[in-house]
């Protein structure tokens, strides 16, 4: 039976087979707007001089870096994390064979997150900001522009936070995601800061009660409760004058039509008077507030949500969270084209699972879904 393969580098140095052996459980994970994390449970031995070799002469120092590579069963090598350590965890028990290491580690937002400071960025839009804070830390940054450019004898975009949790909040009120993730072949890592690429192409089939099924389970849950529109009003104090932004979205629509305009026909048939909500907090500029509500709004429109849980040996390679795939045989309401938001991928005693959380916002096909694709006939995404 094919088994993973995968290596671990510690401060450029790979982890030896022997001590790889000893590794119970591998757990990664990652998210929109979360860091990606890495957890490693290594059995602990004890010396006949009463020491243990990775816990008293360890390479897991403060500030070491951590990168794993990772291939499914008849998948192709690939770095997927690359980070820092951040805990380590001894666990003893009797008997002693039940002793281990927890090792965690958090990709680059770890120091993103380390300090806060006070910054501004004059004339600046929230896309330069992000670009600024990345250049911190010589990441490479792939960023899509924002509307809105604030001026410095205007509104003056501030922070006052660690750099981590004021990028995330550019993002948020743009509608954007923003993540850390490791180049596939140098395992550089890159700062994400764009829209949900809805419209990219999709990743290899997810497949249950058919031919070359590679799914273990999978279940869905609809939302009837999302806001079909997103509504905004300011004052500009510099113009003198209202600012409104109407809602409307340009959504990259995964299926017929989108799910939240059927959910406010239901609610409305039900007795409701709309299905509106008010976008708070956007910044009273006409740039701005309608990026702001259209960004939102795009979000609350992924009101479909799938999770399952992936045989990457069947998948021959390895679901990546932040891209799209096809899911089929559920149905033709329910099958289609899903945003992957979040993969959870484990290993324990040879064997590899892919849990994941997947988003769309409309029920029923398009009608131009390339259906069929494989892993196999992907390269390393």
């Amino acid at each position: 039976m094919a088994t993973p393969r995968f290596s671990i580098d510690i401060d450029g140095t790979r982890l030896s087979g022997a001590l790889l052996g000893r590794l119970a459980t591998l757990e990664l994970t990652e998210a929109d707007n979360q860091p990606a994390r890495l957890a490693l449970r290594i059995g602990l031995r004890q010396g006949a001089d009463g020491t243990y070799d990775i816990l008293d002469d360890s390479p897991f120092e403060p500030g070491a870096e951590i990168r794993l590579t990772l291939a499914a069963p008849g998948g192709a090598d690939q770095v997927v994390f690359s980070g820092y350590l951040s805990h380590l965890r001894p666990h003893f028990e009797e008997p002693e064979a039940n002793s281990w290491l927890e090792v965690l580690a958090r990709d680059a937002t770890l120091l993103m997150a380390a300090q806060e400071r006070v910054a501004s960025y004059p004339d600046a839009g929230d896309s330069d900001a992000a670009r600024e804070i990345a250049g911190r830390y010589g990441l490479t940054v792939e960023a899509q522009d924002t509307d809105a450019k604030l001026a410095a004898d205007d509104m003056l975009l501030i922070q006052r936070a660690d750099d981590w949790s004021f990028l995330r909040h550019l993002a948020a009120r743009n509608g954007f995601v923003t993540y850390l993730e490791p180049d596939p072949a140098s395992g550089e890592p890159v700062c994400h800061f764009h829209p949900r690429e809805l419209g990219a192409e999709p990743q290899a089939d997810l497949t249950i009660l058919r031919e070359n099924a590679n799914l273990d389970w999978i279940d869905f849950a609809a939302s009837l409760d999302r806001p079909e529109k997103r509504l905004a009003h300011g004052i500009d104090a510099v113009s003198k004058r209202m600012v409104r932004a109407g809602g409307d979205t340009q959504d990259e629509v995964l299926g017929q039509d989108l799910f939240t305009a059927e959910a406010a026909q239901g609610l409305m048939r039900a007795g409701a008077t709309g299905s509106v909500r008010f976008q708070r907090g956007a910044l009273p500029r006409d740039a701005a507030m309608g990026a702001h509500a259209g960004g939102r709004g795009a979000e609350d429109h992924l009101a479909i949500e799938a999770r399952g849980q992936l045989d990457p040996a069947r998948y021959r390679g390895l679901l990546r969270a932040h891209r799209t795939a096809l899911i089929k045989g559920v149905g033709d309401r329910l099958s289609g084209t899903y945003y992957i938001r979040e993969v959870t991928t484990e290993m324990t005693g040879g064997t590899l699972v892919q849990r994941f959380s997947a988003l769309s916002n409309a029920m029923g096909r398009r009608g131009g879904e390339s259906f069929g694709q494989s892993a196999e006939e992907e390269p390393p995404a």
